[in-house]
């Protein structure tokens, strides 16, 4: 009965939203937008705005291995350390690594940082944007930079290459755990920017649907 009840108020908190309302006068600045993989979720912001530079905080140059380091985005994921280096993909799980993601006590984290010439497209990436105002996304960005571990000069630390040429992983600040898991991390990265989400936010997908506020965005293009 307890397991049903526990059940029934997380299916209850993935279609309940956070906001039920919009600010209509904020204005809608900036496209960000939110790659769903299926289990984990990634925030995708441009490299450059009016107001913020990423390259001015985490070197372009220094974040994959190719010989093209020009990105117009970067995404950005926060996961549990051993989990998110060493499983590229489905077929890479080990349970003994998911049990220790899950249930071991302040288990360190990463933040993993890919690098994108041109939106993913859409046909093959299960992406949704939205539009937010300077301030909000200012906010996004600290709250991002925040996640990162720095060293005593105040820059990141990298720790590994990514899955591909165009990515990396870096130390990372927080604990990951089953109650504090990747999509916890974006929706509380989403709240500060004013985005709506889901009450619970443990799965990835219940992010997609929820993920709107007043503003449509503009339009670009959607090739790789």
């Amino acid at each position: 009965m307890t397991f049903l009840s526990a059940l029934m108020i997380i299916f209850i908190g993935i279609l309940t939203p956070s906001k039920w309302f919009y600010d209509s006068s904020q204005p809608c600045d900036v496209n960000i937008y939110v790659i769903n993989g299926g289990v984990h979720s990634d925030i995708l912001l441009p490299v450059k705005t009016s107001k913020h530079d990423w390259n001015d905080f985490i070197p372009l140059e220094q974040i994959g291995t190719d010989i093209n380091q020009q990105y117009k985005y970067l995404s950005f994921g926060w996961g549990e350390h051993d989990f998110y280096i060493n499983t590229p993909t489905v077929a890479d799980i080990k349970i003994h690594t998911v049990i220790k993601a899950l249930f071991y006590p302040n288990n360190s984290s990463v933040m993993h940082v890919r690098g994108f010439n041109n939106l993913p497209d859409q046909r093959y990436v299960d992406i949704k944007c939205v539009g937010i105002s300077h301030e909000n996304y200012l906010r996004l960005a600290e709250f991002i930079q925040k996640s990162f571990q720095t060293d005593s000069t105040g820059r990141v630390i990298r720790l590994a290459n990514g899955y591909n040429p165009y990515g990396g992983f870096y130390g990372a600040n927080g604990s990951y755990s089953i109650l504090r898991n990747c999509n916890h991390w974006t929706v509380d990265a989403l709240r500060l920017a004013n985005v709506n989400t889901p009450v619970w936010s443990g799965l990835s997908t219940p992010i997609m649907w929820h993920l709107k506020n007043n503003c449509t965005c503009r339009s670009n293009s959607q090739v790789f």
